[in-house]
C-alpha cells in the first residue's frame, strides 16, 4: 500500500518550486510520481521520479526540493543515455560532481552526504568518470562529501542538521561503492539507464525529448527573471556550443564567402536576346583577406598552426587570398592562390600595432573581400572609425585580455579548446 504522506510530501515539494525555481520544477513536473521501496534513496530513469518513502520520510523540506531538482537534472543532462556500460556507481558519482555544483550555485540545499570537489566543478560527467576509474584503487585527493549519516534509518534530528553543507574528505573509492550495494552513492537521487521500448514492458509512456524541454524551462524560468546563472551557462552551451578555433574559422569563412549575383552586372550570356539577366558573381567567393599582425607578439608557431588551417580551408573553397602584414603600418602584401600552398607566411615589422592601415590598404586598393580573418593579440586600440561592409573575425593570440573589439567577431587561438560537451 502507497504511503500516502511521503508522496504528499514529494507533491508538496514539486508545487513549492514553481515559484521558488520555476527552471527545475518545470523539468520535475514531466516525471511520474512512482514509490519503490526497493531502491535506498530516489532514482530516475528519464521517465519517473522513484522514491523509498522511508528516506523521503526523513528529509527536510529544503532536502527534499534539492532531491527532485537534483534527480531531474540527471535527464536533463542525459545522464541516463551516457553510461555505455561504464560502471554504475562510479557514473553516477561522476555525474553528481558534474551537476552539484550547478545546483548549489542556484542556492539549493542537497540532503547530506552528497558529493561535491571544486576541482570537478565545471567538468562533463565522462571526464569526471575517467578521474575517478584511474583513481579507484588509492585515491590520494579523496571524496568531498558531507559526514553526517542522512541514510533511511537515521533519527529526524541527524537528517535536520543545520551545518549540512559542512564537508570533509573522505576516502571511498569505486571498488568500496560498488560493492557495498550503494546504488546513489551521493544520497541525492540515481541515474538509471533509459530503457528500450521492447524492455518496458506494458509501459507505453512516450519518450520525454529532454533538449526540448531544457530550452522551454529556461525560457519560462527566464521570463519570470529567476533563470539561475549555472543554468544559464548550461544553455548557452547547448544554443551556442564552445567550438575549436579551427572549427569556428572554416565556419566563419564558409558562411560568409558564397557564390552571389548581381544587376549591376548583366549576364552577357542574354544580352543579344535582349534579356536583361543578372550575372553571377563569383568576385564575393573568391575573395577573403588575411591581416597578420607583425608587431612581435605572435609565436611561430601559432603562425605555422593559422597557416595550416587556411590551407586546409582553400582546398575546400576556391579562394583567392589576400595577405596583409601590418604592425603600425602595412610592412608586405602577397595574393595567395590554391596552386601556392601551404601557406607560408614571410611577416615583416615589428613595431607597435595600429589595425587602421589594413582597412586603409584595402579600401585604397579597391580589394572588397567576402571577409576578413585578422591574426592579432589585440593588444590595441586603434580601430577604424567605421565598421566595414564586410565581415570582420579577430583571431585572438597569446593571454586573454578579454579585449573586445567595436565590430566582428573574436575567438581565441587556443589549441587546447575542442568541443565541449554537457555536464
Amino acid at each position: 500500500m502507497k504511503d500516502e504522506s511521503a508522496f504528499k510530501k514529494v507533491i508538496k515539494a514539486r508545487t513549492d518550486l514553481v515559484m521558488e525555481q520555476p527552471f527545475f520544477a518545470s523539468l520535475a513536473l514531466r516525471l511520474r510520481v512512482k514509490e519503490d521501496t526497493s531502491c535506498k534513496t530516489a532514482w530516475t530513469d528519464g521517465k519517473v521520479f522513484a522514491y523509498n518513502p522511508a528516506y523521503i520520510k526523513i528529509l527536510s523540506p529544503e532536502k527534499m526540493k534539492g532531491l527532485c531538482c537534483h534527480t531531474v537534472m540527471h535527464p536533463a543532462c542525459a545522464h541516463h543515455k551516457r553510461r555505455k556500460g561504464r560502471n554504475a556507481a562510479t557514473w553516477n558519482k561522476a555525474c553528481d560532481y558534474a551537476i552539484n555544483p550547478i545546483l548549489l550555485d542556484a542556492g539549493m540545499t542537497l540532503p547530506v552526504g552528497f558529493l561535491y570537489d571544486k576541482a570537478y566543478a565545471g567538468k562533463t560527467a565522462d571526464t569526471v568518470y575517467e578521474l575517478l576509474k584511474g583513481d579507484s584503487e588509492n585515491s590520494e585527493k579523496g571524496e568531498t562529501v558531507n559526514k553526517e549519516d542522512d541514510g533511511v534509518n537515521s533519527d529526524d534530528s541527524s537528517s535536520e542538521s543545520s551545518d549540512q553543507e559542512t564537508a570533509t574528505p573522505e576516502k571511498t573509492g569505486e571498488k568500496d561503492a560498488s560493492s557495498s550495494g550503494i546504488s546513489d552513492p551521493g544520497m541525492s537521487g540515481e541515474v538509471r539507464d533509459a530503457q528500450s521500448e521492447e524492455g518496458m514492458g506494458g509501459d507505453t509512456e512516450s519518450e520525454i525529448d529532454w533538449d526540448q524541454a531544457l530550452l522551454q524551462a529556461a525560457a519560462h524560468a527566464r521570463h519570470m527573471g529567476k533563470l539561475p546563472m549555472g543554468i544559464k551557462r548550461l544553455i548557452d552551451s547547448k544554443i551556442n556550443p564552445k567550438l575549436c578555433w579551427q572549427q569556428l574559422l572554416a565556419r566563419f569563412i564558409e558562411r560568409n564567402a558564397h557564390t552571389d549575383y548581381t544587376w549591376s552586372v548583366p549576364n552577357r550570356r542574354f544580352i543579344h536576346q535582349g534579356l536583361y539577366f543578372p550575372s553571377l558573381n563569383n568576385h564575393a567567393l573568391n575573395e577573403i583577406a588575411v591581416a597578420i599582425d607583425t608587431s612581435g607578439s605572435i609565436q611561430n608557431k601559432q603562425l605555422a598552426q593559422f597557416g595550416a588551417e587556411l590551407s586546409a580551408i582553400m582546398e575546400t573553397f576556391p579562394l583567392r587570398l589576400h595577405l596583409i602584414y601590418c604592425d603600425m603600418r602595412v610592412t608586405g602584401y602577397q595574393q595567395v592562390e590554391k596552386w601556392d600552398l601551404p601557406i607560408r607566411f614571410k611577416p615583416l615589422g615589428g613595431g607597435g600595432t595600429d589595425f587602421r592601415p589594413v582597412f586603409d590598404f584595402l579600401n585604397q586598393e579597391r580589394i572588397s573581400p567576402a571577409c576578413l580573418v585578422y591574426l592579432t593579440d589585440l593588444e590595441c586600440r586603434y580601430f577604424p572609425f567605421k565598421q566595414p561592409d564586410y565581415p570582420v573575425l579577430w583571431i585572438q593570440t597569446g593571454g586573454r585580455n578579454n579585449a573586445e573589439p567595436p565590430f566582428g567577431h573574436r575567438i581565441h587561438l587556443d589549441v587546447s579548446l575542442s568541443v565541449t560537451d554537457q555536464p
